[in-house]
């Protein structure tokens, strides 16, 4: 049986970065993908031929800095480029918002619907900005203890950040800044991106935390395509892997991580191949992991209790799309590319109308009208599509896991025609225009990325999930209770997205271990 230093399970990002690291330390690392190609739910395939989408992640910003420069990833190949406008917003009514990378332009835009709006913007950023000073540096380290991320917000000021971040809804937070609700509109959003909430549920503050940590080419919070679509970053690090010696094999699903005395000593996979080595890491989601590929007489029973009590389920549709034109919107008319195709294309018209949405999920039904974040890449970037096509991404929200009727085999198709209905109201002709469609639900996601429930984050990223509780309480630091195992995914902190800190994180601990177990 072959022996490594330390095997991978799962080439998504975080796997992949993982072993990246761990190569670089001089390890002899195998990354082991049950799937025929790499990346997990980062990767890019032909849906439709001649067309080339981002099946799962599809934006890019949450990526380390570190991450990119210590695994070289620029020379690789990765190539990510802010677009503007960041946000195109239709409203009903005819009118639309626009926000740019150039504060200036965006005020102008606000300013058409609340010059107060407009001169709130810089306090409103100031807010943000703090509080990512305050949680950055703890990006980089296993989960704080709540007393240390409470010493990170000592003060006045700094307790009542602490208190937005954990506590408020970003519906809450908006009304503190803006009258507008048009301009609330596009920003109560990314508080509840892949997770089961709504606008006004407590919490969902610090989802809208996650998303604005990235910051691309200066401009905190910005939000950009990777050149060649979202895989282009796991061929990047594998790219870097490879140079370094990492075997990646390719239709190799893990069946077990074979434990022996309370040690992780290798994996078996499905077609009975075994492998041992030092340490396992799993890029898999919690459940997956610790449900499913270790054997729960090698758990203790209360470990084994909270990773089922981990609330995992998706309520995310993905939508695929071929056009033979570009949509052409009622507010901007045109299929020629202009600014209202070449950055994201939010169809959330007020907070109530997200609230609404979210509603209809809490009670088992697909939204009669959901939240859309839609992208065009083609509109910026040749080698997508056919000459004269375009490619169309649709990540919706929310359709549950559980339908209250019915099921998602028979009712997909139904979902995908809502879906492109609603998107029909602001942009009329997008039914004429396409030419090819996929419906992902959480169930297809599951079934297709290996990810429980659907999740893309690998269970909700909500503040009583996050920090010293993820992904559970006692176990926040990589390690698992089986020694030698260790969760390298989204599952662990600082959570999910194209992030790269978990994957980071993980290694680098292991790496720690090893060493120590070698003295």
């Amino acid at each position: 049986m072959e022996r490594y230093d330390a095997i991978v399970i799962g080439s998504g990002h975080n796997g992949l970065i993982a072993a990246g690291y761990l190569a670089k330390a001089g390890k002899r690392v195998l990354v082991l993908e049950r799937r025929p190609v790499i990346g997990g739910a980062t990767v890019t395939e032909e849906h439709f031929p001649g067309y080339r989408l981002s099946t799962c992640s599809y934006v890019c910003s949450l990526l380390l800095p570190e991450v990119v420069h210590d695994l070289e990833m620029t020379k690789y190949g990765y190539d990510v480029r802010p677009f503007d406008p960041q946000y195109f917003v239709p409203f009903p009514d005819g009118r639309y918002l626009m926000t740019f990378l150039d504060e200036r332009k965006t005020k102008e835009q606000l300013a058409k619907f609340s010059k107060r709006d407009a001169e709130r913007w810089d306090d409103y950023w100031a807010m943000w900005n703090r509080i990512i000073a305050r949680v950055r540096p703890l990006l980089l380290q296993p989960a704080p203890s709540m007393e240390e991320l409470a010493r990170r917000f000592e003060g006045l000021v700094g307790l009542e950040d602490l208190r937005t971040l954990l506590m408020k809804s970003i519906a809450e937070v908006l009304d503190l800044f803006f009258e507008s609700e048009e301009i609330k509109a596009p920003l109560c959003t990314g508080g509840v991106i892949g997770v089961n909430l709504g606008p006004k549920s407590p919490g969902s503050a610090y989802v809208k935390f996650h998303h604005l940590l990235g910051n691309l080419n200066g401009h905190q919070g910005a939000w950009g395509f990777v050149r060649g679509g979202m895989g282009s970053i796991a061929q990047a690090l594998a790219g870097f892997c490879r140079d370094h010696g990492v075997e990646i094999l390719t239709d190799s699903e893990v069946a077990e991580v074979e434990v022996e005395n309370g040690i992780a000593r290798g994996v078996r996979l499905v077609d009975g191949r075994r492998y041992a080595a030092h340490a396992v890491l799993s890029n898999a989601d919690p459940q997956r992991t610790y449900l499913r590929m270790v054997d729960r007489r090698h758990l203790p029973a209360e470990f084994v209790q909270a990773v089922e009590r981990i609330r995992c389920k998706g309520s995310v549709v993905k939508v695929l799309l071929g056009l033979g034109e570009l949509p052409n919107f009622t507010c901007l008319p045109g299929t020629e590319v202009g600014p209202q195709h070449t950055g994201g294309i939010v169809i959330n018209p007020s907070i109530d109308y997200l609230e609404r949405a979210w509603e209809d999920c809490k009670h088992g039904r697909p939204s009669a009208r959901p939240f859309m974040d839609c992208y065009i890449q083609t509109a910026t970037e040749e080698g997508l599509a056919p000459p004269g096509k375009h490619t169309l991404s649709l990540y919706v929200q929310y359709a549950p896991y559980d339908l209250a009727e019915g099921t998602w085999e028979v009712r997909k198709d139904e979902i995908g025609r809502n879906i492109i209905d609603t998107f029909a109201e602001y942009a009329p002709n997008i039914w004429n225009a396409i030419e090819h469609m996929t419906v992902l639900g959480p169930r297809d996601i599951e079934e297709v990325i290996g990810i429980t429930g659907g999740n893309i984050f690998h269970g909700e990223i909500t503040p009583d999930q996050m920090f010293a509780f993820r992904p559970v309480p006692g176990w926040s630091g990589y390690e698992s209770p089986v020694q030698g195992l260790y969760l390298c995914g989204s599952g662990a902190w600082p959570g999910g997205a194209v992030f790269g800190a978990p994957g980071r994180n993980c290694a680098l601990q292991v790496l720690a271990d090893l060493e120590h177990r070698a003295r």
